[in-house]
């Protein structure tokens, strides 16, 4: 008989867990590399575990400012983005200051498996520079804007549109946008990511990727102390031939 009532008890917790609500929880979907990030993280050989750190993140694109970026590098930082099962994504930074063309926009994007085209493209360009980009380009666009551009969203065309969210005092109104837009929500990392728990179970992208800092302090205490090692290993080498130097016979030294 207790060994009923204990069986019943059990399940009667497990229904009442199965009837808690669970708590909604944003999505990450991709994040941004600036052109420094990247050459910091290939000049250090961290370029792997970051992009590791990333997809351990859950983030599922990586946007690449890939601007002065020599092609044997783009070529690396892609490949090592697509090892860790991450879509490498060019992120054509203000091409109307290289007045860029459709055919130079597609060669920005060689290396990777689709381009985005943000706010500064969106306030330079024509919705036709858009639809000649489309009509050329026959990978992925994602298309980036700020809140007061929603009207120049392509009707057709964007595989995924996100709203740059950065102004804490204008987050909500920005995140209805976004819903309205069928859009994912892009916050800033100095600025809106710390209210992340606010957006329910929203997507979300963010700029730029913050833990590249973690990596250059790791390094330069790692440097640090060598640095010290080094000091100490002179230190005592010297000390020792002070000793020797001391404990010799003069006819021998």
């Amino acid at each position: 008989m207790s060994s009923f009532k204990l069986i019943l008890k059990s399940l009667l917790f497990s229904s009442l867990l199965l009837a808690v609500p669970k708590v909604s929880q944003a999505a990450p979907t991709g994040t941004w590399l600036s052109q420094p990030q990247i050459r910091y993280h290939v000049s250090s050989n961290t370029l792997t575990e970051a992009m590791a750190k990333i997809k351990k993140q859950n983030y599922k694109v990586v946007f690449l400012d890939y601007r002065n970026v020599s092609d044997d590098v783009q070529q690396k930082v892609s490949q090592a983005a697509r090892e860790n099962q991450l879509k490498p994504v060019v992120w054509i930074q203000s091409p109307q200051l290289r007045s860029l063309s459709v055919s130079q926009l597609i060669n920005e994007a060689k290396h990777t498996d689709g381009l985005q085209v943000d706010d500064h493209y969106f306030k330079h360009y024509s919705s036709k520079d858009f639809a000649e980009l489309r009509s050329a380009y026959d990978k992925p666009i994602y298309c980036s804007i700020q809140p007061f551009q929603a009207r120049q969203v392509p009707a057709q065309g964007c595989y995924q549109v996100d709203v740059q969210c950065y102004t804490p005092t204008t987050l909500r109104r920005c995140m209805g946008l976004a819903d309205r837009l069928n859009a994912v929500t892009s916050l800033a990392t100095k600025r809106t990511l710390k209210y992340r728990q606010k957006l329910g179970n929203r997507k979300f992208n963010v700029f730029l990727w913050p833990h590249t800092n973690d990596f250059f302090k790791r390094t330069s205490q790692v440097e640090a102390q060598e640095n010290i090692n080094s000091v100490l290993e002179v230190t005592s080498l010297v000390l020792s031939e002070a000793a020797i130097s001391t404990v010799m016979p003069t006819e021998l030294r």
